[in-house]
């Protein structure tokens, strides 16, 4: 069931209204600045709570993607107001070669959640746009993985 909301004043709730609060629904991610080539997948779900939307995303390079500049993804329904940006409000994590992942962080922002990693060619950590170095120089087998949330404009 899509979201159920919004519900009126006065009125009387069927159990699959409330059943349906929050329940998650698939959504097809869009990844700027990132081709899956022919064999890339992606993935996505999302579930919304009034004005709260929370969400979980991923893509896999399998060997034909790349990476280019700074990754952000289009938010599954609605935009975020823009006056408002969220410190960090997404957490997940990359593996952009071999097996050493690295933790990523996401801050939403009208469209778009754009996301930061930590540079590992630094002695000290530093926070920086997630690009085609950073953390590392991705390969055509990268993935990604992430979760958020975001409030509706």
């Amino acid at each position: 069931m899509a979201n159920p909301f919004p519900f009126s004043s006065g009125a009387v709730l069927t159990a699959a209204q409330l059943n349906g609060i929050g329940e998650w629904t698939s959504f097809t991610p869009t990844f700027n600045n990132v081709s899956l080539g022919a064999s890339g997948t992606v993935a996505g779900k999302y579930a919304q709570v009034n004005d709260l939307v929370f969400w979980q995303a991923s893509f896999d390079l399998n060997g034909t993607g790349s990476v280019s500049g700074h990754i952000n993804m289009n938010l599954p329904v609605g935009t975020c107001p823009v006056s408002i940006t969220y410190p960090t409000s997404a957490t997940g994590w990359v593996q952009p070669v071999g097996s050493t992942i690295y933790q990523i962080m996401g801050t939403p922002a009208a469209g778009v959640i754009w996301f930061y990693g930590n540079r590992a060619d630094t002695a000290y950590s530093q926070i920086a746009s997630l690009v085609a170095a950073v953390p590392v120089t991705w390969d055509a087998n990268g993935e990604f993985y992430a979760t958020g949330w975001y409030e509706l404009a």
